[in-house]
């Protein structure tokens, strides 16, 4: 049997609308050495039939797994778990991708010589129209941290890649997400925070690898959904996962700091914690935190 470079992980939970698409683009791939990962999440819909009718077409290899609902955050991890390839990506079930886009990341991924010390290489997102996703990467792109193409660079945008296996499987199996199971929305920063503070390098590419489509009536997008109870305990963790991480880079960056600990506090208050509850929370930052508790609790009484 022929070894399998990449393996695709796609979440998906009632996306049989959408799903179609990323199996439409994957069979494009000039790169044919992959197979994809499918991780049901409960779905009610007909995302099993869908499935099953392209495992029959015989196109390309697909695995497929029905578990009760978890949401993407457990499921992703649970899919990633199953990848025995040396690379893998993890694809939204809504996405398309250039047909290049597996042949172009494989391609880059190879030319890293340390493999242990870097996770991933990230590219570039476009729109339908072809415009870019945010911005490209300075210096023609670089090796580093998340933390410095967000902050240091200014660079914004959704952007998209491909994982080194052995890298990632190991600081999964250190990295206990129990705490996050059946608490719905959970930003994947809350573990990369965890690793890209602690110098696990990404090359970030100026390549196209991923078109960028925009879905204005998903009523259960985070942007939709920021106030309500159904997202904030994950946006809480995501504020205080990054608080916690980045306590000697977040020195160089007052405003960053000053706004990540207002999220934190007053998502925190979205969800009933004390100010003893808030601050414990905290690694660092206790002091500052006292300080701008009351600008926090303004703002939060304005926007309820």
């Amino acid at each position: 049997m022929k070894e399998v470079k990449i393996t695709i992980v796609t979440p998906s939970y009632n996306r049989a609308h959408t799903l179609e698409r990323v199996y439409e683009s994957l069979k494009k791939q000039t790169f044919k050495d992959f197979k994809w990962i499918i991780m049901d999440d409960g779905s009610t819909d007909n995302t099993k039939e869908l499935v099953e009718s392209f495992i029959a077409e015989n196109q390309i290899s697909i695995d497929y797994f029905w578990n009760e609902n978890q949401h993407k955050f457990v499921t992703v991890f649970e899919g990633v778990k199953k990848v025995d390839s040396k690379y893998f990506m993890i694809v939204d079930s809504d996405d398309s991708y250039p047909e290049n886009s597996l042949e172009v990341l494989f391609a880059e991924v190879e030319k890293i010589q340390k493999q242990d010390d870097f996770i991933s290489v990230m590219g570039l997102s476009q729109y339908e129209d072809g415009s870019i996703v945010g911005h490209q990467y300075p210096n023609n792109g670089f090796d580093g941290s998340i933390f410095d193409m967000r902050y240091k660079y200014k660079v914004r945008g959704d952007k998209f890649g491909i994982f080194i296996t052995k890298t990632y499987q190991k600081l999964l199996k250190d990295f206990d997400y129990s705490y996050f199971e059946n608490r719905g929305y959970i930003p994947q920063s809350v573990f990369y925070n965890t690793y890209d503070s602690n110098g696990v390098k990404t090359r970030f590419v100026n390549k196209i690898v991923r078109n960028y489509h925009f879905d204005e009536n998903d009523q259960n997008s985070v942007s939709s959904t920021r106030w309500n109870g159904r997202n904030t305990f994950g946006l809480m963790e995501g504020y205080k996962s990054f608080l916690n991480s980045y306590q000697d880079k977040l020195l160089s960056y007052p405003k960053v700091l000053i706004r990540n600990l207002v999220g934190y506090q007053v998502y925190s208050m979205i969800n009933n914690k004390t100010f003893s509850e808030i601050n414990k929370g905290l690694n660092h930052f206790k002091f500052l935190s006292i300080l701008v508790y009351p600008f926090s609790k303004i703002y939060y009484e304005f926007k309820k």
